[in-house]
């Protein structure tokens, strides 16, 4: 089995307008704006994040336990309220919950899929980020 290594992962946005940013991250250019904006918001990257994560892993952890996929889409949704983001009033700044529910078409039963979703639930590494904390260190600095 090889050895894995810590490896980071750098995202750097630049400011475009009070609510447009352009962000680079390992070569790709990612366009974020405010709620109902030109572009999506950082609410709906962070489900599409997980949305995508799931595919990922759920497609290796398939691989792991024999299982085909035929195919899988996966619905994110959130429960957001904005007072606390737009007031500092409030409950969380964040989703109040979230759920997801993936419709996935394999030659597996009932049983061998809860099986995979309890694996792929466990390795997924923005469903990990979201259930526990992760030290967060914010700084700043004159330009």
């Amino acid at each position: 089995m090889p050895e894995y290594k810590d490896l980071e992962i750098k995202a750097v946005g630049e400011r475009l307008s009070p609510t447009k940013m352009r962000v680079r991250a390992e070569g790709f250019e990612i366009l974020i704006d405010k709620l109902g904006g030109e572009y999506p918001c950082p609410l709906d990257y962070q489900l599409a994040a997980l949305a995508g994560c799931l595919n990922i892993v759920g497609t290796l952890v398939a691989k792991d336990m024999g299982i085909n996929i035929e195919s899988l889409t996966v619905e994110v949704k959130g429960i957001f309220n904005p007072e606390k983001f737009m007031t500092g009033n409030g409950g969380r700044a964040g989703f109040k919950e979230i759920s997801v529910k993936i419709k996935v078409k394999a030659d597996a039963d009932e049983e061998k899929l809860k099986e995979w979703i309890e694996k792929v639930d466990e390795r997924c590494p923005i469903s990990d980020n979201l259930l526990n904390l992760t030290p967060l260190k914010i700084e700043v600095e004159k330009a």
